[in-house]
């Protein structure tokens, strides 16, 4: 019985190990963005993160966290499938939380070396990507 608990208990912790946000993937990176990601307010009021895939292609969603008052975006992992090189996607920012933060203190993006990167904003329908 102790071995099920104690074997439980290192699956669990290490399940958990994967949702801290942390810094992952750099928005400077060509394999994965083709230009630093970019917040857009849609003509509906909503924003999003849009990016254009880079060379590698393979799909992901970066994750976003209130921090320090602001919003920050950070990618951790991607898929192995798909071929979405040069092709725009966006996410969806949700939670009164996270456009609060958005609006009052901006959006960053989370570098591998702990720095961060201050992400530009544009109206959908501007020039940009």
């Amino acid at each position: 019985m102790k071995a099920i608990v104690a074997a439980v208990a290192i699956i669990l912790l290490a399940a958990g190990c994967g949702f801290r946000f942390s810094p992952g993937y750099s928005a400077r990176d060509p394999h994965y963005f083709a230009e630093v990601p970019i917040v857009v307010k849609k003509t509906n009021g909503d924003y999003v993160l849009r990016w254009r895939y880079g060379s590698a292609g393979f799909w992901f969603q970066p994750e976003y966290k209130v921090r320090q008052g602001a919003l920050w975006f950070a990618m951790q992992g991607t898929t192995s499938t798909g071929d979405h090189r040069g092709q725009i996607d966006d996410m969806k920012i949700e939670g009164p939380a996270a456009i609060q933060a958005l609006e009052a203190g901006g959006a960053y993006w989370w570098e591998p070396d702990r720095t961060t990167i201050r992400l530009e904003f544009e109206k959908d329908g501007e020039q940009g990507h």
